[in-house]
Order: structure tokens, then C-alpha cells, then sequence
């Protein structure tokens, strides 16, 4: 009886000291109880990476290394260093699942950058464009004002001709001008065609052009209806387990792992779009971030 009292005491203690060790260390309650009891006065958050989909491209150990990354965020943003620690023997599990979340995002991606390769393509056609109609007007400026002047030197040169009593020599060197103004006048409607020539080959490239932004346009509204606009939550924290399933690059996904792992110390979302705990990852600065003071306010302030 005195051993079973003494049984009933122990779980008791162990019990209250739990109890105590939760409320001044919220995130100890995700732990496994033989965490906490083989690290009775280690408050950090224990987990591990447990899953990696192949179809994400990166290996195990690079996802530890980008978790552990993300566990400086906390701490170096903190100066602390009592928040969470990687444990290959703990209850938290991070799992990156690859399903169609991943691949609507992959497609997304695809689709935008095709798009925009297309936009930049079509924004340096149209300066091509630009530049060649301003050549094709000055052309035809240049050939306006030439053709004026010859129709004045043939009008002077049927004048000349008109005057009566020319001598030998005038009419020899009226009918030499006459010659030179015919090849000026050969040589003016050369040009003349070329220009034409031109100018059709820059209305068909006007209206290919215009082909292509229209069906451009039509890719854009294509794209628009296949991806609606809407949040793309990139992972969520089950309590014993952090589903990753939707990430960029590996930027992309230290920042996620660092946002679910906030979830597991006990914090709620933000409305601080560049916070860290802001509910959609987006405006964040990827490389480099440093926690927003919504999050450590988050922190301080957890229950």
C-alpha cells in the first residue's frame, strides 16, 4: 500500500510538474512525454523531418539544413536560444507532400513565365516597330520634298524648252539637263518603290504583331480563368505533425518551416503583411529576413 501511495505521489509530482512546465513553456505540450521527461528542464521545442517527397527535388538533409535555418530566424531574431531544437527522436514531424497543390503552383509558375517572356518579346517588337516607322517617315518626308523639287526643275526645264530662237548650244545643253533630270527622276521612283516595299513589309509586321497580342491577350484571360486569384497556403501545423505541400524555392520554404514551427511555439497569425506569422507568405523578404516586431510581440505574448 505504502509503495502504491508513493506511485500515486510520483505521477502527481510528475504530473504538476508538467502542468507547470506547459504553462511557462507553451510549446513543451507538442513534445512527447518521454521528451519531457528525459529533458525535464529543456524548454525547446523538440522536431524533426520526417517526409520528403521526391517530387520536390531536394533531399532529406538539405530540408534539415533549411529547418534549422529556420530555427535561427527565431533565435537570432530573439537573441534566444530556448526556443526549438532539431531532435531526430522527437514527436513533431515535418512532412513535405507533394500533390496537386504543388503541381497547380508549378503549372502557375510555368504559365506566368511564359507570360512574361512573351510580354518582354512583344515590348521589344513593339519598339522595333517604333523605330522603323519613325525610319518610314522620314523617308517618306525626304521623298515628299524631292518629289516637289523635281516637278519644279521639270516645270523650269519645260519653260526653258517653250522659249523661242534657242540657239544649238542651248538646246544641246537643255537636252543634256533633261537627261540628268531623267535619271534623277529613275533613280527618285527606285527609291520610291523600295519605300513601298518597306512600308508593306512593316504593315504585315504591324498586323503580326497585333495577331500576337491579341492572342497574347487571350492567353493572359486563358490563364487568369485556370488560376483564379486566390491564397496559396503553403503548409499547416497539425499539432503533432507540419505538412509542408506547396513552396518556391528553398527561400520559399525555410521562411514556410519557419512560419509553421511559429505556429508550433503557440503564436497565431499576424496582420502585418511582411510579418513573419502573416497569414500568406508573399511580401516577406525571403533572402536574409529578419523577424518583423509583430512577431516577437506574438511571441512575448503567447498564452
Amino acid at each position: 500500500m505504502r509503495l502504491l501511495y508513493l506511485l500515486m505521489g510520483l505521477i502527481l509530482l510528475v504530473a504538476g510538474f508538467l502542468h507547470l512546465q506547459t504553462q511557462s513553456h507553451p510549446q513543451l505540450k507538442f513534445n512527447s512525454l518521454t521528451d519531457r521527461l528525459t529533458h525535464p528542464f529543456d524548454s525547446r521545442l523538440r522536431f524533426r523531418v520526417d517526409q520528403v517527397d521526391p517530387g520536390f527535388d531536394l533531399s532529406r538533409e538539405e530540408v534539415i539544413q533549411l529547418s534549422k535555418e529556420a530555427v535561427e530566424i527565431w533565435h537570432h531574431g530573439t537573441g534566444r536560444k530556448d526556443l526549438m531544437v532539431y531532435d531526430e527522436n522527437a514527436k513533431l514531424a515535418i512532412k513535405l507532400i507533394y500533390d496537386q497543390r504543388q503541381q497547380e503552383y508549378n503549372a502557375l509558375k510555368q504559365t506566368t513565365q511564359k507570360l512574361l517572356q512573351d510580354e518582354a518579346q512583344y515590348q521589344r517588337q513593339a519598339e522595333n516597330l517604333s523605330s522603323s516607322k519613325q525610319y518610314i517617315d522620314q523617308q517618306h518626308q525626304r521623298l515628299a520634298q524631292q518629289r516637289i523639287q523635281l516637278e519644279a526643275e521639270l516645270q523650269q526645264l519645260l519653260q526653258q524648252r517653250n522659249q523661242p530662237g534657242l540657239s544649238a548650244y542651248e538646246q544641246q545643253q537643255l537636252h543634256q539637263q533633261f537627261e540628268a533630270f531623267q535619271q534623277r527622276a529613275e533613280q527618285f521612283q527606285h527609291e520610291a518603290n523600295y519605300l513601298q516595299q518597306q512600308q508593306l513589309a512593316f504593315n504585315n509586321q504591324v498586323s503580326s504583331y497585333q495577331s500576337n497580342v491579341k492572342q497574347h491577350e487571350n492567353n493572359i484571360t486563358l490563364a487568369q480563368q485556370r488560376f483564379p486569384p486566390r491564397e496559396f497556403h503553403k503548409g499547416v501545423f497539425k499539432g503533432d505533425e507540419i505538412h509542408v505541400y506547396q513552396f518556391d524555392a528553398k527561400d520559399d520554404l525555410r521562411l514556410t518551416l519557419a512560419h509553421e514551427l511559429g505556429h508550433a511555439l503557440g503564436l497565431l497569425h499576424h496582420n502585418d503583411p511582411e510579418a513573419l506569422m502573416y497569414p500568406v507568405l508573399g511580401q516577406q523578404k525571403l533572402k536574409n529576413f529578419e523577424l518583423r516586431p509583430a512577431d516577437k510581440t506574438l511571441l512575448y505574448t503567447r498564452k
